[in-house]
């Protein structure tokens, strides 16, 4: 809001009333912008944590104190949005923040509501990861195809490090076996179709290695 809104007439902005709203979890400020005729009025929720800090008082308040309402406000509204969209499911910071930029928020104010989310405990990324982790095993997925996923998911690059240490209590080779033996009632011996088979495994995320160890497995054991 500047004066130019207001035809270059002198402008005036008044905290008019400050009134509690979401049983008391929220603090509306209502403001008041005035010029010459032209009168126009803002409602600015902030979270009890932000009213606290800025302690916005009745009366009349200068342009960088507005701004400094006006961010706040603008927190606290991708603060409530995070919320509505966790009930939907988990996120990781990344794409709650993407999320957020697609609801019209800046980049800068989703990011910061996310990392709040996180700091309160409403985003974990690592519980999030061994869930996940958990499920691609279900689907039998190789090591390789299980980093990619959760790169996709956009967790932080240090829960992704923390993958490791689950990845080396699975027998890959064993999982890439049970793929095979649930696909496949024999393994062909045709050259070509034996490529196809590699490729496929190789989708799934498994090394050469680990398909060539499968494959001789079943062919072993029958």
């Amino acid at each position: 809001m500047t004066e130019a809104d207001f035809c270059h007439a002198p402008m005036t902005i008044t905290v008019r009333s400050l009134q509690a709203q979401n049983d008391g979890s929220e603090v509306v400020v209502c403001v008041l912008f005035e010029a010459g005729e032209r009168r126009e009025e803002r409602r600015l929720p902030l979270t009890v944590e932000q009213y606290c800090e800025l302690k916005p008082v009745k009366g009349e308040i200068d342009e960088e104190v507005f701004e400094r309402l006006e961010t706040a406000s603008k927190l606290c509204q991708a603060i409530r949005c995070s919320e509505n969209l966790l009930s939907y499911g988990a996120n990781t910071v990344y794409t709650l923040t993407q999320k957020l930029t697609r609801r019209g928020f800046s980049r800068e104010i989703a990011l910061e509501a996310a990392k709040k989310l996180q700091q309160m405990g409403m985003i974990n990324e690592e519980e999030y990861l061994r869930r996940e982790f958990e499920r691609c095993l279900q689907k039998l997925w190789g090591s390789k195809r299980i980093y990619a996923h959760m790169w996709e998911r956009g967790f932080a690059k240090e829960t992704v490090e923390g993958l490791a240490m689950l990845l080396e209590t699975v027998d890959f080779t064993e999982n890439c076996a049970k793929l095979l033996r649930k696909h496949y009632s024999e393994i062909p011996g045709d050259p070509a179709q034996r490529r196809k088979i590699v490729a496929s495994l190789g989708r799934y995320g498994y090394s050469l290695e680990e398909i060539r160890q499968a494959l001789a497995a079943i062919e072993r054991d029958g």
